[in-house]
């Protein structure tokens, strides 16, 4: 009987080892690595590329009055286009979803643009001398060579890697212009040019995309308004009082898009 029963044990601990020597190995779970989070805080430099055109519309006016001069004020629809690129640095805080910052920009401009000739039209009840300065030609051209801005910037996190942002602040920029008034014969010509820097303000809006560790792109359009500028002249064969008057409008519209480095 003892037999028996050793028999069976030896018999039954034989195949609890096979069974085990079957499993596979315990294995032992590693803990999930954590992601890095992303960090829109602290310094950035980086450079764009885009688009501009503009609105840069010319006032003549005739003085003392037009109908004094003869001729009728008049306005030159002038439209200015160009490729921009410059480079921008820029510093942001971070709360939450909130992003707040300052960025400043110089861009490469010459947007050009002209137009004209365009025939004066006869003031009402206008004489000069006893006739009027007509026919007559009036030209303009307008040209943006250089801009730059230091703007403020306020955005939230649609994604920790995606911000979307309104920003505003000063704008100034390098002008260059010139108008004339071309009466042949007893009128002259009145011709004026200017070439200064102007500030103004720009507001806008966009959105940056942080693709990589410590780089992410952006797209952006802002409006830049310098505001106007005039300047007035003697013909070169008329008396005083007759003079011309030339204001230019000078606003713009940027489309542009970019590659920032971020220091943090």
């Amino acid at each position: 009987m003892k037999r028996i029963v050793l028999a069976t044990a030896l018999v039954a601990l034989g195949s609890a080892s096979a069974l085990a020597a079957d499993l596979p190995p315990r294995g032992y779970d590693k803990a999930p690595a954590m992601a890095a989070a992303t960090n829109w805080s602290g310094l950035y430099i980086g450079g764009n590329v885009g688009y501009g055109w503009g609105n840069n519309s010319t006032d003549f006016e005739f003085l003392p009055t037009p109908v004094a001069f003869g001729i009728n004020n008049a306005t030159l629809d002038n439209r200015s286009k160009s490729i921009v690129g410059g480079a921008q640095i820029g510093y942001n805080w971070q709360i939450g979803s909130l992003v707040s910052g300052l960025e400043a920009d110089v861009q490469g401009a010459g947007l050009k643009g002209e137009a004209g000739p365009v025939t004066a039209t006869i003031a009402s009840n206008g004489i000069t001398n006893g006739q009027p300065f007509v026919p007559s030609a009036l030209t303009t051209s307008h040209e943006l060579s250089w801009f730059g801005t230091v703007r403020g910037r306020l955005g939230v996190t649609i994604t920790p890697d995606l911000l979307i942002y309104g920003t505003g602040g000063l704008a100034y920029g390098g002008i260059k212009a010139a108008a004339a008034a071309n009466f042949p014969g007893d009128g002259g010509l009145f011709a004026v040019t200017t070439n200064t820097t102007k500030a103004g303000w720009t507001a806008g809006a966009g959105a940056e995309w942080m693709f990589a560790r410590n780089w992410s792109a952006k797209a952006e359009y802002l409006h830049v308004d310098l505001g106007n500028m005039s300047a007035a002249t003697l013909g070169t064969q008329s008396i005083p009082p007759f003079a011309t008057k030339a204001t230019w409008h000078n606003q713009y519209d940027i489309v542009r898009a970019g590659v920032n480095y971020h220091f943090n």
